[in-house]
């Protein structure tokens, strides 16, 4: 039985830790480099379930070494794997540079990924009637996400897209009506209305807009800042708590994947929000991506820091 269906990508991941950016031509050393699994879709898989759900992951990988890393290491965190083993074309590589603060870039070479049709997504159709939750990034090709979305949708399950790469322009109507909930950071909201927020204030009225676009709620990250949202049951914002970051590669990615774990559990939104933002948070104390990914037991552990919302 399935409780998370993650349609999206794999990569794997080449991370360069520096100690700061570099200039236009100059030659740095750096301080670490790591090899691991990544991809929104895989980073999803995992935080879901570390975080005690029952995932499948469908998505695309090339017949090649890195695929088969890949697939080895999403089913050690217990994922049931529905991949297409495309050949002549490699698995999705990223390549990211982190510097001390940990903030990051990352760049994508998509592969595979961007071979994931809507009708390898409609091969697993009988899938989707036991799931609760569908999880969706903007990593795979759009045509693709709305299948898994479409399917969802008719099977009752609860479908939450991240736009995230930012859409390279901005949805029709009935591409956000698509889906239950969007969980943009500010970046991404910025494609989407045109204005970046600044604030949680402005973040609060961003997921508000955000859903007027047709989705039936919005939820917008703001990283250190916090979250706001507006969902058709509630809105408001919440100041995140307070780590020692060192890598914030796949944050982002564990909040979607804690997300669905809350919703699962049957969490209103407050508390499934606040789940989310203390696993998100608790993945930035660590180097990597899907490999910092907590477990359920260290996310209930861990006490809540919160600033005050100026």
């Amino acid at each position: 039985m399935t409780d998370v269906i993650v349609v999206g990508s794999v990569n794997i991941d080449f991370t360069n830790y520096l100690i700061d950016w570099p200039r236009v031509g100059e030659t740095v050393n750096t301080q670490e480099t790591k090899i691991s699994l990544g991809g929104k879709g895989a980073n999803q898989s995992v935080a879901a379930s570390n975080l005690g759900c029952a995932v499948t992951m469908i998505g695309a990988v090339g017949d090649d070494s890195f695929g088969q890393d890949a697939k080895r290491a999403l089913q050690k965190s217990n994922i049931s794997l529905q991949f297409e083993p495309l050949a002549d074309i490699s698995t999705g590589l990223a390549f990211i540079d982190v510097v001390s603060d940990g903030s990051n870039v990352i760049r994508i070479a998509a592969g595979a990924n961007n071979y994931l049709t809507a009708a390898h997504i409609d091969k697993h159709a009988a899938l989707f009637a036991a799931a609760k939750v569908i999880l969706l990034q903007n990593e795979i090709p759009l045509v693709a996400s709305l299948a898994a979305a479409r399917l969802g949708r008719e099977n009752g399950a609860l479908v939450v897209m991240d736009p995230a790469p930012a859409p390279s322009e901005r949805w029709p109507a009935r591409t956000h009506s698509a889906f239950d909930i969007l969980t943009p950071n500010a970046e991404e909201v910025h494609v989407l209305l045109g204005e970046k927020p600044a604030t949680l204030e402005d973040a609060l009225g961003a997921a508000k807009a955000v859903r007027n676009l047709g989705a039936r709620g919005a939820i917008v990250t703001m990283g250190e800042k916090g979250v706001a949202w507006a969902l058709p049951s509630s809105s408001g914002k919440l100041a995140a708590p307070k780590v020692t970051s060192v890598d914030t590669v796949a944050a982002g990615d564990c909040f979607n994947g804690a997300l669905a774990t809350a919703y699962v559990d049957h969490l209103p939104d407050e508390e499934a929000i606040r789940f989310a933002m203390l696993a998100a948070a608790l993945t930035t104390t660590k180097k990597g991506a899907s490999e910092a990914i907590p477990i359920k037991e260290d996310v209930l552990a861990m006490k809540w820091h919160e600033p005050q919302i100026s």
